[in-house]
């Protein structure tokens, strides 16, 4: 920082290049166009109540507790917020929790880092139901991206283990997406809808959805259609287009809810979304490939849920539930220089059944328990044709066509309230059974478990402060993909490996919440210890190191690594109509096993914001984005092209937003990256959207 006659002049360097940025104008800006941003409530006037640590969540315990009681971490999204930044896909909405790094693979596409791990080290979930399959891979995957954010009600993350609660995979954290659910009405039965519509400059996007709700006393339905056009990114600074990043999608959404009498409510729910020649840019654009597209990408899910409701203490609260989901994904590639065009198809169809028990044992006591059991049931095959001759060749899948995974559990939790102290403590057994049927490599069978459980203490300093400890062990069964893929992966050719045990974690942290009318904070610091880390070592196949030009890589429990740092969020009330939010997080992963940095472990970032009303409907607002160079980097960070020589320049973005409400309507705009910054998030495949605005619109139709 310089002090000038004509201001503080803020440095913001990145080898990308250099931007000085006058503080006076930078300020201006903020107050002049601020948005209703990361910690937004619901009503218009809401900008004068703190929103942090005042959250119901149901993450913590599988039930409605108050995240202020709870000792674990936990990031929150609510509807105004989704609302206001009118996001185009799941990944981007997720960018906005605190503690969670967004990777990105293409326009829409992205995994997300959840103290410093992805792909299937972390949960997603949806309406309490896994959408983890046994085919998820380690490191990035593109998941997420398959659930329209436009049906979505909240967003809890869970960050740290989340296995006593979910089970395998969740040891980095847990993802719970929440759809929105149609309103009753008590006055007869009453019809109402919405229109939407957003455009984003250079054609980045083009969407629009429609919804309809029908209401009675009994009953209630809910029904969606979305379809978007998302062009290629129009990158920052001079990077250009990248093409190509865009791709096509529709998804329906549909759920009722019936009352049946009192003490009964069943539900039921459909949610369809289809993607389209969807790219994958960093195998194209400089990874040797001329087509490499998911073609389609598919998720299919249907659910019964039935809710009953008792004066008991040990059954306050039954919720039975039974699901169907479908996964399909098609892979058409062609190398560069090959006249053959490969075509992989991998179906999952996962049949699961839950029981959740709620009790109130005493008035201090409550406890979570239950039944899980899901089946996976997946579907592998692969072609190849020679354009220049028409042959046809059938080929082994990447998985063994028929393969069955199936995982049991049983679990209970428990919380107490001691005055001053709050204990929660939990245990879960886990079974998994894995059937291979392998024409190619011979059948076999693996039955890993596991028994995990935590421990947690809240102690209540006085009614606006609470200090909190907790431990729990988590774990990750290995699935259909680590035993069994067989071809390419990333950068590497993987064989078979029949002899894997899970891997497993112990998470220990502390932190330390606030909360008074006006100011709230919290602040966690984090160990997590993993052991038995499955990880790709070198390998041969009928005696060879390398096959079509790639190293022949098998999976191994080898390694043996550490994982810790801290969260830390702030909102602040400066006045009746302004407030200023932020937070940071910082995470430090090692492979102790390698002697080296873990993978694509995120910078140090942050965000800084103003949000405020200059009237109940007109809202305006700012944020600045940022995070460091990152150049710690693993052996495997050193080998990618997606990562730049030497590491991820930092960078700096700063976003304006604002909106209109109405009754009849709500209007929505931003101006993103308004100093047109030239940036990559480190670990992603594709660069960051450069200046650019987009407009959204909803029409309300008997609101």
């Amino acid at each position: 920082m310089i002090n000038t006659t004509s201001g503080v002049v803020f440095y913001l360097r990145t080898p990308l290049h250099h931007r000085v940025i006058h503080m006076r104008q930078f300020v201006i800006i903020l107050n002049l166009f601020m948005v209703q941003t990361l910690y937004a409530t619901e009503e218009p006037d809401s900008v004068k109540t703190i929103v942090l640590n005042n959250n119901i969540i149901i993450s913590a315990q599988r039930h409605e507790t108050e995240v202020f009681d709870r000792p674990e971490s936990i990031g929150y999204l609510n509807k105004a917020l989704l609302r206001s930044i009118s996001p185009m896909s799941m990944p981007q909405a997720l960018s906005y929790v605190p503690g969670v790094w967004m990777q990105k693979t293409n326009h829409g596409g992205g995994s997300a880092f959840v103290r410093g791990l992805t792909g299937y080290q972390t949960l997603l979930m949806i309406d309490g139901i896994r959408m983890n399959n046994s085919t998820y891979r380690s490191g990035p995957n593109q998941y997420l991206n398959t659930v329209d954010p436009l049906m979505i009600s909240h967003i809890e993350v869970l960050r740290g283990s989340g296995s006593v609660q979910y089970g395998s995979d969740a040891i980095g954290g847990t993802m719970q997406l929440i759809s929105a659910s149609p309103d009753f009405s008590e006055d007869g039965l009453k019809f109402s809808g919405m229109i939407y519509g957003k455009y984003w400059t250079s054609d980045m996007e083009k969407s629009v959805r429609g919804a309809v709700n029908l209401g009675s006393k009994k009953w209630a339905f809910r029904g969606g259609f979305t379809y978007k056009d998302l062009g290629d990114i129009t990158a920052g600074g001079d990077l250009g287009k990248l093409v190509p990043t865009g791709y096509d999608e529709y998804a329906v959404d549909l759920k009722g809810i019936y009352r049946i009498g009192k003490n009964h409510r069943a539900t039921g729910v459909y949610q369809h979304l289809k993607q389209r020649d969807v790219p994958l840019y960093h195998k194209i654009a400089p990874g040797g490939y001329v087509h490499y597209y998911f073609n389609p990408q598919q998720r299919d899910l249907a659910y019964a849920r039935l809710e009953s409701f008792y004066d008991r203490k040990l059954l306050s609260e039954v919720r039975y539930t039974v699901s169907y989901q479908n996964s399909l994904e098609i892979r058409e590639k062609q190398k560069s220089g090959s006249d053959s065009f490969i075509t992989e198809e991998d179906v999952v169809n996962t049949f699961g059944a839950n029981i959740d028990v709620i009790s109130k044992i005493k008035d201090r006591w409550d406890a979570s328990s239950g039944i899980e059991y899901y089946r996976d049931h997946v579907g592998s095959e692969a072609n190849s044709v020679d354009l220049e001759s028409g042959a046809y060749t059938e080929l082994r899948g990447l998985y063994p066509d028929g393969s069955i995974y199936d995982n049991f559990a049983i679990f209970t939790l428990h919380s107490f309230d001691l005055n001053k102290w709050k204990l929660t403590a939990g245990l879960r057994y886990n079974l998994v059974r894995l059937q291979l049927e392998d024409t190619t490599f011979g059948n076999t069978a693996i039955s890993p478990d596991a028994m995990v459980g935590n421990l947690g203490v809240v102690y209540e300093i006085n009614h606006n402060h609470h200090v909190s400890a907790i431990m729990n062990s988590s774990f990750r069964a290995p699935n259909v993909n680590d035993v069994s893929s067989f071809g390419i992966a990333d950068f590497r050719y993987e064989v078979p490996a029949y002899d894997l045990k899970p891997e497993t974690a112990l998470n220990k942290e502390i932190g330390y919440k606030m909360r008074y009318e006006g100011f709230s904070g919290a602040l966690h610091l984090f160990h997590n210890k993993l052991n038995d880390l499955i990880t790709n070592v070198p390998d041969k196949f009928n005696g060879l190191d390398s096959l079509e030009g790639y190293k022949v890589y098998k999976r191994q429990n080898v390694n043996e690594a550490v994982l810790y740092g801290g969260e830390m969020e702030m909102e602040v009330k400066l006045s009746d109509r302004l407030i200023t939010f932020g937070n940071v997080t910082y995470t430090y992963g090692e492979n102790i096993s390698k002697d080296e940095p873990m993978r694509r472990i995120p910078p140090l970032n942050g965000r800084l914001g103003l949000r405020t009303y200059f009237n109940p409907n007109f809202r305006l607002s700012a944020e600045w984005i940022f995070a460091a160079e990152q150049n710690r980097l693993s052996g495997g960070d050193i080998a990618d092209s997606r990562i730049a020589k030497g590491g991820t320049p930092g960078w700096n973005v700063v976003n304006i937003y604002g909106g209109y409400d109405h009754k009849a309507f709500t209007l929505n705009a931003s101006i993103q990256n308004i100093f047109d910054e030239a940036y990559r998030i480190h670990g992603s495949g594709v660069d960051g959207i450069g200046r650019s605005v987009w407009v959204s619109l909803m029409i309300n139709i008997n609101p």
